[in-house]
């Protein structure tokens, strides 16, 4: 197991001190928190104990006994109390301490057996100060780095370096106080006196900072003992440090020179002779006597180790071969030195002599090498002195006294061969002859389409592929022939002999390779003749192809989306075929599917746009084709063809409606329009535009106000008989359900004339008329004789009289309202000087004692009570009787 990752607890428990530092008989708070999932756990059972009197009970024999209490956590998940850290020891001796002592706590919920433990520990120190800043000599480590190799002294290795290795040391620094010490400063100063100071943070307490120091040793530093020196808070800033005899600390290392180390050897010697070699020549420049350590390469490989005081050493081997002897010396600082040396253990070589039955042989025949004397002198085996071994393959084995090889390459040929005696030393020895051309044999092809091979159709000699129009072909070819003639091969091609004869494709080496593509369909032939560099050449090879014709091909189309009436649908669609068809292809769209307008062929095969690119749009909606076909043809007649759905949606007219008067007044003729409604040009033509003159109002009966058909057509002419509202609703209608918009009209009351009083109320005036005529009329006939009664003149009052009623002012002013009583308060308009325009004077009449006896009878007052006497300023206006006489009362009729 490599790795270990301890697994989380969900529920934990953990106890918190005061100071990790107590001096002795300190009052000490803690806490113990107990959490889920990092959540506080309020209410939980826990208990505490510190060890101190257990321990000193356990070990001393004491009386003591561990301090223990129970708690309770609280909401947020923690319980606190104080206990005294006591004075006892640990039974261990360390500096600066008295003793450290464990406190426990548990937490084992409502299940007893998952019972959890926290722990920690606190330090009794008698000597403890609030803050105690502390350089540790005894902490202060250190790593050599010499080359690419770093190392960690220590007393094994030895505390010492060489010029030019860089040391680093780290130096600790220590707060023994209880108190968080302030941030302050390391000083160091290196062993060649420089000087460097390093920022300490606020260090808790017993919480301890290491500050790394790197000094590379000067190349000419001198050898003996150097000292780093450290002081921490060098100024004494620091004046809470209750010790300060601890701020300063040392380390001391020895510098020192590597051994140098030299071996003495012979470079060659014989077999069983002895060889003596040494390592007078080493000495250690620093002082002292090098231990001398020689290895030597055994016979099989192994090392024989040998120390020597006088540092020389013998050996003997017993065979040839190359051997390593290496010097290891080692001075009084255990630094080492190496030297090491080859020496050659020779051997008498054997010999050996070839021959051959020809000097010359055709390229690709077979000859035959023999052995014809060999031995070895010092041989120690007289039946196989020697071993023999041929340079090349033969037919009967590269180990023996004959050899049979083919040559491959004309030219020299050298066949060579090794002796090798009992003790391995070998002797060569070798034989040329001459090697002559042959032609080149054996033409052969292959034709690929991509990464795969096609497999012929033989007819005789001769190989038939069947390809498609355009296909990409790899045309490979290549012959036997000698080695060294292969690469200088000619190749020379005709892909299509009978068609194009002057095209010829050379090239040279072992094997030709070119592409070819045939883009007319039929039988094409290909012809290979392979040429080497003496002029020799193979037979014609011939090959047949049968190319077929491809049709062309649509590339996919994106569904379209839907359109409008007379929005354009636009496509450019992609079509492949073979090169040589490519510039010959016909591409057309077929616009209505459903109609054959060309007459040839079927309904799907029109020609209504010779081209790739379409840009057409459908004014009608309900004409236009649910698909469109685009169709492509090649010059062998192979064509092809997809069908498009297209969705040609209508669309709602945008309808506009304006009047020429918003405020008509009553029986005014005003135009409504339609005039600015758009909809496509098919649909503008065909538009049907429907008013309902009120949508308040239901014309024919049906029960919804808003689609009375009361007007048709673009434009209309109107008038409204009565004041009031009218929201007039314009919808117009294409082939779809049509679009309305509304127009509030307010038609205001027709202003007062006489005219249009009497042609509103004529019948009712007439009527009145005729009744008070003839009630006067019987008055008259009913009153006695007539008896004159002179009336007192009463001088400037006017007398009351009826409403006079002045025919000019009513048509002069047709907003002059007799009947209004404001109006009648303000009169006729002024004329244009600023005077009464015709104004009517009131003038004073005496009525006949009958008529105003039957006045006052039927009234209760006399006629002549309360009348004022006016000053006539123009002409008076006559009254109803007077103004008006019979044919007047006719005339107003026929008005």
């Amino acid at each position: 197991m490599s790795t270990y990752q301890a697994a989380g607890r969900s529920k934990q428990v953990t106890v918190e001190i005061e100071y990790p530092l107590s001096p002795l008989d300190f009052e000490m708070s803690a806490w113990i928190n107990v959490t889920s999932q990092g959540q506080p756990v309020s209410d939980e059972y826990v208990r505490f104990r510190y060890e101190i009197g257990a321990y000193d009970a356990w070990v001393n024999g004491g009386n003591g006994a561990a301090f223990q209490h129970n708690l309770t956590t609280a909401s947020n998940g923690s319980a606190f109390l104080t206990f005294n850290t006591g004075h006892l020891p640990d039974g261990t001796t360390s500096q600066g301490e008295l003793g450290s002592h464990g406190i426990i706590v548990w937490a084992s919920g409502s299940n007893p057996v998952n019972t959890l433990v926290g722990a920690t520990t606190v330090t009794i120190d008698p000597e403890v100060h609030a803050i105690d800043l502390i350089s540790r000599s005894e902490g202060v480590t250190v790593e050599r780095t010499r080359g690419n190799r770093t190392v960690t002294l220590d007393n094994n290795i030895g505390f010492n370096a060489i010029p030019d290795d860089q040391l680093t040391f780290s130096v600790p620094v220590l707060n023994r106080g209880l108190l968080n010490s302030p941030a302050t400063t390391l000083l160091v100063e290196a062993p060649d006196g420089s000087t460097s100071s390093t920022e300490i943070p606020s260090l808790s307490s017993l919480e301890e900072m290491r500050v790394d120091v790197v000094w590379a040793v000067p190349e000419g530093q001198q050898s003996g003992d150097i000292s780093l020196t450290f002081t921490v808070d060098p100024n004494e800033e620091i004046a809470a440090d209750g010790n300060r005899s601890n701020n300063e600390g040392s380390f001391v290392l020895f510098i020192g020179r590597l051994p140098i180390a030299s071996l003495v050897i012979a470079s060659e010697s014989l077999t069983m002779t002895e060889v003596s070699f040494n390592g007078l020549s080493s000495y250690d420049p620093d002082g002292g006597s090098p231990v001398c350590e020689f290895t030597v390469e055994k016979l099989d490989g192994e090392s024989w180790t040998s120390s020597e005081e006088d540092c020389v050493q013998e050996y003997t081997w017993d065979d040839d071969g190359t051997f390593l002897v290496s010097l290891t010396i080692t001075d009084d600082e255990s630094d080492q030195d190496h030297a090491e040396a080859y020496i050659t253990i020779l051997n008498r070589p054997p010999e050996v002599e070839i021959g051959v039955d020809q000097s010359s042989v055709p390229v690709l025949s077979a000859v035959t090498f023999d052995v014809e004397e060999s031995g070895d002198l010092d041989t120690l085996n007289e039946e196989a002195p020697v071993e023999i071994q041929w340079h090349l393959p033969c037919d009967e084995g590269q180990v023996g006294v004959r050899c049979t090889v083919t040559p491959e390459s004309e030219g020299p040929f050298t066949m060579g061969v090794t002796v090798m005696d009992d003790d391995g030393a070998t002797t060569e020895d070798t034989l040329t002859i001459e090697v002559t051309n042959i032609a080149p044999t054996n033409p052969r092809a292959e034709v690929w389409l991509g990464e795969n091979r096609l497999i012929p159709q033989m007819l005789g000699e001769n190989a038939r592929y069947t390809v498609n129009e355009g296909d990409a072909l790899i045309l490979r070819g290549w012959a036997d022939d000698s080695a060294n003639d292969l690469s200088g091969l000619q190749h020379h091609w005709s892909p299509d002999a009978e068609l194009r004869p002057d095209m010829i494709i050379s090239s040279t080496g072992h094997q030709s390779e070119f592409g070819h593509t045939y883009d007319i369909s039929g039988q094409h032939l290909a012809t290979l003749q392979v040429v080497d560099d003496d002029g020799a050449s193979t037979e014609t090879l011939i090959i047949q192809f049968l190319v077929s014709n491809l049709a062309p091909s649509i590339s996919p189309v994106a569904p379209l989306l839907p359109v409008t009436e007379d929005e354009l649908v636009q496509l450019s669609i992609g079509v492949s075929d073979t090169l040589g068809d490519m510039p010959n292809l016909i591409t057309c769209y077929d616009l209505d599917p459903y109609v054959n307008s060309d007459s040839e062929g079927n309904a799907t095969d029109d020609c209504d746009l010779e081209s790739q690119n379409l840009a057409h749009s459908w004014p009608d909606a309900t004409t236009a084709p649910d698909h469109i076909v685009f169709h492509v043809t090649d010059d062998d007649g192979e064509s092809a063809s997809i069908a498009i759905s297209i969705d040609v949606r209508n669309v709602d007219p945008d309808p506009r409606a304006s009047t020429s008067d918003y405020n008509p007044t009553v029986g005014d003729v005003i135009v409504l329009s339609a005039n600015g409604t758009t909809d496509s040009q098919f649909d503008m033509e065909n538009m049907v535009y429907i008013w309902d003159l009120d949508i308040g109002m239901d014309s024919d009966g049906d029960g919804d106000p808003t689609n009375d058909v009361d007007r048709e057509g673009m434009w209309i002419e109107v008038s409204f008989s009565n004041e009031g509202t009218r929201t007039v609703q314009m919808t117009a209608f294409d082939e779809g359900g049509g679009s309305s918009m509304t127009l509030v009209i307010e038609v205001k009351k027709e202003p007062f004339s006489f005219g249009g009083m009497m042609a509103d109320y004529g019948l009712y005036i007439v009527l009145l008329g005729l009744i008070l005529i003839l009630v006067t009329v019987l008055v008259q006939r009913m009153r006695p004789p007539e008896v004159i009664v002179e009336a007192p003149v009463v001088e400037n009052v006017s007398r009351r009289r009826g409403r006079k009623i002045s025919m000019d002012d009513a048509f002069d002013d047709p907003e002059y309202d007799p009947f209004d009583s404001d109006k009648k308060k303000r009169g006729p308009k002024m004329g244009a000087d600023g005077s009464d325009a015709e104004r009517a004077s009131p003038e004073t009449e005496t009525m006949d004692g009958d008529l105003a006896g039957a006045f006052e009878e039927l009234t209760g007052e006399s006629p002549q009570e309360g009348a004022v006497t006016e000053e006539p300023t123009g002409t008076a206006a006559a009254s109803v009787d007077e103004a008006l006489d019979n044919e007047d009362i006719e005339a107003l009729f026929d008005d």
